[in-house]
């Protein structure tokens, strides 16, 4: 089981998956690219794939499930679109394969806040409250902490890159098992997204979190953990 983070996000994110679902199967978490202590901010976004495919291959693991948060999700779609042999079942939290045109100017704008001085703050309360997480004292801390640690010139073109990155032509290639998850209260993905993805996945599915926004792994992680060893016991 392979858990891919959101943007700026790092593999204690998935702190409580990894003590979950390590008593049943091999779990991995990596960095991607210029995350955490990763090395390659050079690395182009629609190369993450590769990244994720060799090590893969490092691993001598054939194939294996995936598990992505927003940018980590969309890692996980090309790697089970463009090399669908090497994904056996694929969870997609909170992602979207494609913004409007006006969607993408309102996060740029949001993400433009990271360029300017003091801005990394104002950007944190700003997302914070898009993500439905206001209300989570603890996740609220944690993420304005990590905001002043981020590479904002590195952030701010990785953003770029993923709100024109369309993924739509390549999503019905895709042959796993695919579960579409949308928390409810999240507002930094609009509602219309896994609906798409939804009609272009042949084989997915689509769970609704009415309590929960962006993190429903963080928020709700019992929940969130059963649902995902539900779907993986299919």
């Amino acid at each position: 089981m392979v858990f891919l983070h959101g943007l700026g996000g790092r593999t204690s994110n998935w702190t409580y998956q990894r003590q979950y679902f390590a008593l049943k199967q091999r779990v991995i978490c990596l960095e991607l690219p210029g995350h955490g202590e990763s090395e390659g901010q050079d690395v182009p976004f629609a190369a993450y794939r590769d990244v994720l495919a060799a090590l893969l291959d490092h691993l001598d693991i054939e194939a294996a499930d995936l598990c992505g948060l927003s940018k980590g999700a969309r890692v996980g779609l090309d790697l089970a679109a463009q090399m669908p042999t090497r994904v056996r079942r694929l969870v997609v939290v909170n992602a979207f394969a494609n913004l409007e045109p006006s969607e993408r100017l309102e996060r740029a704008k949001l993400y433009a806040l990271l360029g300017q001085p003091d801005g990394r703050q104002l950007w944190a309360d700003r997302l914070i409250a898009l993500m439905g997480v206001q209300d989570h004292p603890t996740i609220a801390r944690g993420f304005r902490r990590a905001a002043l640690q981020l590479d904002a010139v590195h952030i701010q073109r990785v953003f770029s890159e993923l709100i024109e990155y369309d993924q739509r032509a390549v999503l019905p290639k895709i042959l796993a098992s695919t579960l579409l998850v949308r928390g409810m209260r999240d507002g930094f993905v609009p509602e219309h997204c896994v609906e798409e993805m939804h009609r272009l996945i042949p084989h997915s599915s689509v769970l609704l979190l009415q309590n929960t926004g962006h993190l429903p792994y963080l928020e709700q992680p019992g929940m969130f953990n059963q649902h995902l060893a539900t779907f993986l016991d299919k």
